[in-house]
């Protein structure tokens, strides 16, 4: 596997662990496993612009444990914005549907470590919503 389809492929699998997440099909033990992704210094500026910590997506996760039942996510147009030894930025669209139809996308930007054991974790996530 290249670096790119590494870089992709996390991003792809962490929205499916997401997805189950929100949805319910994860157990709450499951938690402390999806933030083991997030770096220690993990920092996110949200779709409404305010910016979270590990410690504000911890909580976020825990409040939404299982409240979408019906959420679909899928990413796409991922592109490698800039790679270095050790990590990417990356752009992606992610979209959001419900059951009833109502769906929400947004344009994402994220920087990706590779960590010391080679696996990778999320340091930075920019989220722009997208207008139709």
């Amino acid at each position: 596997m290249t670096d790119t389809e590494k870089f992709f492929r996390e991003i792809v699998d962490i929205h499916v662990a997401i997805e189950r997440w929100f949805t319910g099909a994860a157990r709450p033990a499951d938690l402390p496993q999806l933030l083991e992704r997030f770096s220690p210094k993990f920092r996110m500026i949200s779709m409404q612009g305010t910016a979270l910590g590990k410690q504000g997506v911890s909580e976020l996760f825990g409040r939404l444990h299982g409240k979408r039942p019906e959420l679909r996510i899928t990413v796409d147009e991922m592109q490698i914005s800039h790679e270095w030894t050790g990590g990417a930025c990356v752009t992606y669209r992610e979209t959001h549907a419900d059951a009833s139809g109502v769906q929400t996308a947004r344009r994402s930007t994220v920087v990706l470590e590779v960590s010391a054991d080679g696996s990778l974790q999320w340091r930075h996530l920019h989220e722009t919503p997208i207008t139709a």
